[in-house]
């Protein structure tokens, strides 16, 4: 199923809840078990988090689970949940170490140690040179490069050279977002706490990657990262301004967790920009499905 269709489904389930369920009022049949990529980088329940983890032996959605105990790890001591978390993925993972960007690969060599230095390592990491923002910047620029990558012409090709350009376009994307995943969370969280104004967070977050996303890569979950960066930086004159650009349900979201007052400007900004056409282009493109939900978040507010 297109990662696109699980994000709106689970997102706008989460939203008609209320609240992210716990692990433990799940059934078999939720989409955040079937398709539990949302409900893994969302909820607060570390239990619930390392009860999945331990079910899941193949290790899938291990990558989601680290990246949300590194983003814990950089601001705080871990709760026993988490660190048992991170004990169990890392013993059953190791990550590429990318030798073009060492001073992320010296961060992320202590993160992956296991022990307990990796707070007080990130808490002291703005006495480290500018080297680390310089590489930390420059990998979310080559991600940018990558995703805008397409071929000029690929619209005008016949039907089995498109999709031969596009599968290719597909997997190189996919590879380096995969490859690199640890170093972009790293990069990303270092960049919010050390230079929260960074141009580039603004641009990872406003992108798209070109191609049909698969259900579990990541992708959308780096970009609500930084969506969620943004508008807590910038305030509703961020989402104001790229409203275009921000998918109805990462937008919601958002502002689920903020105020009437928010929620209010931005259904009269999405609806005016989308109105004229009549749909929204996306996973679900019911304008009216969208007025509903602004509205019972308004009157949840």
């Amino acid at each position: 199923m297109d990662g696109l269709v699980t994000e709106s489904v689970n997102l706008l389930t989460f939203l008609e809840l209320g609240k992210v369920p716990d692990y433990e009022q799940l059934k078999p049949e939720d989409m955040a078990l079937l398709f539990p990529e949302q409900w893994l980088t969302l909820t607060d329940d570390w239990n619930g988090l390392y009860c999945h983890a331990q079910q899941t032996a193949e290790g899938w959605y291990d990558h989601l689970l680290l990246a949300r105990v590194l983003q814990n790890e950089a601001s705080q001591a871990l709760n026993p949940d988490a660190l048992a978390i991170k004990q169990l993925i890392v013993s059953r993972n190791t990550y590429d170490a990318h030798k073009d960007y060492p001073a992320l690969l010296q961060v992320l060599d202590t993160f992956y140690r296991n022990d307990d230095s990796f707070q007080r390592f990130f808490s002291a990491v703005a006495d480290v040179n500018s080297h680390l923002i310089e590489e930390a910047e420059s990998l979310l620029q080559s991600l940018l490069v990558t995703f805008s990558v397409r071929q000029p012409n690929i619209d005008s090709l016949d039907w089995d050279n498109h999709q031969q350009m596009a599968e290719a376009i597909k997997n190189n994307c996919e590879l380096f977002f995969s490859s690199y995943f640890d170093h972009l969370i790293l990069a990303a969280e270092l960049l919010i706490q050390l230079k929260p104004n960074s141009a580039v967070l603004k641009q990872v977050a406003l992108c798209w990657p070109p191609y049909v996303l698969s259900s579990s890569t990541g992708e959308l979950f780096f970009i609500r990262t930084l969506l969620a960066h943004c508008y807590k930086n910038e305030g509703v004159k961020f989402l104001l301004a790229n409203v275009e650009h921000i998918m109805p349900e990462h937008l919601l979201f958002l502002l689920a967790q903020s105020s009437a007052s928010d929620c209010i400007i931005m259904k009269k900004a999405f609806s005016e920009q989308f109105s004229a056409q009549g749909y929204y282009p996306g996973a679900n493109c019911s304008l009216k499905v969208y007025d509903d939900f602004f509205m019972l978040i308004i009157n949840r507010q």
